[in-house]
């Protein structure tokens, strides 16, 4: 029997929108898992019920194992992460995967990175780019009244069974400038506006995720500048509440290394626009199991995601 051969229309589109009498359309689904993590960086005089990196180490790979194994699709992004431990992730992670991203203090190896991570046997990189959170986003610099310097990767994508471009950010805002974090949801929002703008094509609206730590709860007016009309969405308001996993309800991500600590949910994952997408379930996962040991002093949080592309296969 003779398989049909298929090709994607964010490819070809149609001819006066229509087809030939020899094919026919088929809508392809696609399921990504996003997945965000401050990993703590690695310290050498670590706090109370901090251990050190080289024992939370295989704690982190494990799961990050587990929440990717059989998704070919997943993409990660990750905060606080120093280049020693960039190594590490990449050693851990293994050949299957690449990552873009740079370090902040100097935009090659000082400072942490926000990288991003996926498997370029699913995805092709057609372009990537760091962008400093300041009034001066093209060089390293500090921005308004933050305390450190904080940058937003960009990863522009393109899968490569369907040809569908796809583009993922990461972040992690200042902890200290309050304007820093209203201006850079502000600057977000534009580079969401402008990714989505220059690799959409014909009428498939490029997906656009942000995964970070922003250091703001949802009351926070940042929060609020992100999420304003025409910004982004928090993708966890487009999950069904059955379809919330995890530590949904006590609405923290951010735990520190102690029972007491209660930061709030500062971790978010958002999308720049929801055509064409639908949002299947949305979790935070523990970083502490029985060993007693935190992988990190934040969760991460992950949203399973599903796009649709429409290709034309002949009959």
């Amino acid at each position: 029997m003779k398989s049909a051969s298929c090709i994607s229309l964010v490819v070809v589109g149609l001819i006066n929108g229509v087809l030939a009498d020899n094919l026919t359309a088929k809508l392809v689904n696609v399921g990504v898992r996003l997945l965000t993590w401050n990993i703590r960086l690695a310290t050498e005089s670590p706090g109370t019920g901090e251990e050190l990196w080289s024992v939370r180490r295989p704690k982190v790979y494990s799961a990050l194992n587990f929440e990717t194994s059989g998704r070919p699709e997943a993409l990660m992004c990750f905060q606080e992460v120093l280049h020693t431990q960039l190594l590490d992730l990449e050693s851990d992670l293994g050949t299957g995967w690449t990552r873009v991203g740079v370090g902040r203090d100097d935009g090659v190896n000082a400072g942490e990175f926000s990288p991003i991570f996926f498997r370029q046997s699913v995805w092709d990189l057609e372009q990537n780019r760091t962008y400093w959170l300041s009034e001066t986003p093209d060089v390293p610099s500090k921005g308004w009244d933050a305390a450190l310097n904080r940058i937003v990767t960009v990863a522009q994508l393109r899968h490569r069974r369907t040809k569908a471009p796809f583009v993922f950010m990461c972040t992690h805002f200042d902890h200290i400038g309050q304007t820093a974090r209203e201006e850079s949801a502000k600057l977000l929002g534009r580079i969401a506006t402008d990714w989505q703008n220059s690799t959409s094509e014909g009428e498939f609206v490029t997906p656009v995720f942000l995964g970070g730590d922003l250091n703001i709860t949802p009351d926070n007016q940042a929060y609020k500048n992100l999420v304003a009309p025409g910004n982004m969405y928090d993708t966890r308001d487009l999950v069904s509440g059955q379809f919330l996993h995890g530590h949904v309800h006590v609405n923290r991500t951010f735990t520190g290394f102690t029972d007491t600590t209660d930061g709030g949910r500062i971790d978010h994952l958002f999308v720049k626009d929801t055509t064409g997408l639908s949002f299947l379930s949305w979790a935070v996962l523990a970083n502490r199991f029985d060993d007693r040991i935190y992988s990190s002093d934040h969760r991460s949080v992950v949203v399973e995601a599903q796009f649709s592309v429409e290709t034309v296969c002949r009959k």
